[in-house]
């Protein structure tokens, strides 16, 4: 019982690491399905830019803990009150990845790009409850 709690706590660690990222590089998005993805920013009264390409690993059914990578453009901003932009991810109608070592292969890289690794943790037990106290108060 000890050793499930410890893999919990690691597992919710995990995810508050890649919940962190991921609020500081966009507003809220939910954690993505399997495929290949395209990022787009549109400034006030701008067409839409690509400014980036997420690569989403197929996960095994039930699997908890699983990876998003994603590589961000130059020219992509950092969503905020300060900066009035728009993001919008979209499954892309280009190259569609076939796994991750394809996607480092090939990917789009420039000078100024950052790769991102989004860390998720889905389960339907709330960290610190059992299932028999969930919905407790």
């Amino acid at each position: 019982m000890i050793r499930r709690f410890l893999q919990q706590k690691r597992k919710v660690a995990a995810l508050c690491v890649g919940m962190l990222a991921l609020g500081m590089w966009t507003s809220a998005f939910a954690q993505l399905d399997y495929d290949t993805y395209d990022i787009y920013q549109t400034a006030v009264g701008a067409e839409p830019t690509l400014v980036g390409t997420i690569y989403v690993p197929q996960r095994a059914a039930g699997q908890e803990v699983y990876a998003e990578y994603w590589v961000l453009f130059p020219g992509y901003t950092y969503p905020s009150e300060k900066t009035p932009i728009t993001t919008e991810i979209v499954p892309s109608t280009g190259y569609r990845y076939t796994s991750i070592e394809d996607f480092l292969a090939n990917v789009p890289w420039v000078e100024g790009s950052r790769f991102v690794t989004i860390v998720a943790l889905d389960t339907t037990v709330l960290p610190g409850r059992t299932p028999s106290t969930a919905n407790i108060r």
